[in-house]
């Protein structure tokens, strides 16, 4: 009888999931809006548990070390909140110490770039004069052509005109974009404080949630599952950041050595671009080179060689071997996590896309591993890094 009434609950349950997906593609439109007023809906929240996880990196090993055995009451009451200002502070002291070093450079390249654009702009209207002077036949020739010049005076004011209103349209756009993002930011960074501040007990509630309201076999595989998310996550940003600080550093110390200007401001603008995979030392490179070709274009040219052959090794050796050692993830896939999600989402998928291949490499190995013990086949090699040492290989006693 209740395998009857079980069968009937799943037949019931396919033919609703099957109605309700012929209703949403007739009324695709609306499914479609209704996402994206979730998605907008819940963006401030997506980012905060982002900004709080970001900010929990720096925070667990702050935990760690500032009086965690201390029995006061007012030092447990103050560890969390001091620790959470001075992980916030850490991560804002990064990002301010680049710009300190970058911007104020980069104004004064673009300084100096107008006023040689302007020496040059003078130098032509000079051999201008020189060449097509007034009383040239060139000047003559045009002198003598039947032009419409007040024609061609109101089409050029009529574009201008149109060129203006869009450029304000485009600024007014820009500007309230720029607002709600500030908007969302700031709503996003109180809602991951908040999360910061009571993670343990939020924790509790939804591992309780989760086995109160869903079968035990499918929490105790979504909780393992997280767990091992949460891990991967947690890796990849810290060894992004080590590599990035690694980069940076090889990138200022090979400068001073070649004596190419702003060695310190490029090699740590080239450390924060880096903190996108493989390709975002690039984008620190054409500032880079742009500062430089300011000032020397021989000294540019051999800024670009010398970051190319960094960015070799980095892309090719570092970075797979800091990221991917420290994720447990081999380097072949790091480069292929990296290209696919470079291909799908830009950036963001780059960011992304190693963090995830980790985890799902981790989960298809211990499910192949299961599978494999199941049907009495040899698991699969250990890497190279995770390899059992000699030493420790015990050979089983023999039976009397």
């Amino acid at each position: 009888m209740e395998d009857k009434k079980a069968k009937a609950k799943w037949i019931i349950g396919i033919v609703g999931i099957c109605i309700a997906i012929y209703v949403g593609l007739q009324h695709l439109d609306r499914v479609v809006w209704a996402v994206r007023w979730l998605f907008r809906l819940f963006v401030p929240l997506v980012m905060g548990g982002a900004v709080a996880f970001v900010i929990n990196v720096p925070l667990r090993p702050l935990e760690r070390h500032f009086f965690p055995n201390s029995t006061k009451p007012w030092v447990g009451k103050l560890r969390r909140p001091c620790c959470i200002v001075l992980a916030i502070l850490i991560i804002l002291g990064m990002f301010a110490g680049v710009g300190v070093l970058v911007i104020p450079e980069l104004v004064s390249a673009f300084s100096i770039l107008g006023h040689s654009i302007s020496s040059a702009a003078q130098s032509l209207q000079q051999l201008n004069l020189q060449v097509y002077g007034e009383n040239s036949a060139i000047m003559q020739f045009i002198d003598s052509l039947d032009i419409n010049w007040a024609d061609i005076q109101a089409a050029v004011i009529d574009w201008v005109k149109n060129s203006a209103m869009g450029v304000v349209d485009s600024t007014v756009s820009v500007v309230s974009r720029m607002v709600s993002s500030v908007i969302n930011f700031a709503v996003s960074l109180v809602f991951g404080i908040y999360i910061l501040s009571s993670k343990e007990k939020l924790k509790a509630q939804a591992v309780h949630i989760l086995h109160t309201w869903l079968p035990e076999a499918f929490t105790k595989k979504f909780l393992h599952i997280a767990g091992v998310v949460n891990v991967c996550f947690r890796k990849y940003v810290v060894g992004q950041t080590t590599e990035a600080l690694i980069l940076g550093s090889l990138c200022a110390i090979g400068m001073a050595i070649l004596r190419l200007p702003y060695a310190p401001m490029i090699g740590a603008l080239v450390g924060v671009t880096a903190l996108i995979p493989i390709v975002g030392a690039f984008i620190g490179a054409s500032v880079g080179a742009f500062m430089i070709l300011v000032v020397n274009p021989v000294q540019s040219l051999v800024f670009i060689i010398f970051l190319l052959a960094l960015q070799q090794v980095e892309g090719n050796i570092i970075y797979p071997r800091v990221v991917g050692s420290s994720m447990g993830l081999p380097a072949i896939w790091v480069l292929a996590a990296v290209t696919i999600g470079g291909s799908l989402g830009g950036i963001g998928g780059m960011l992304l896309s190693v963090p995830t291949a980790s985890a799902l490499y981790i989960l298809i190995r211990e499910e192949t591993a299961k599978r494999a013990k199941a049907k009495g086949l040899p698991p699969l090699p250990a890497e190279p890094a995770q390899a059992v040492p000699k030493q420790s290989i015990r050979k089983k006693p023999r039976k009397p």
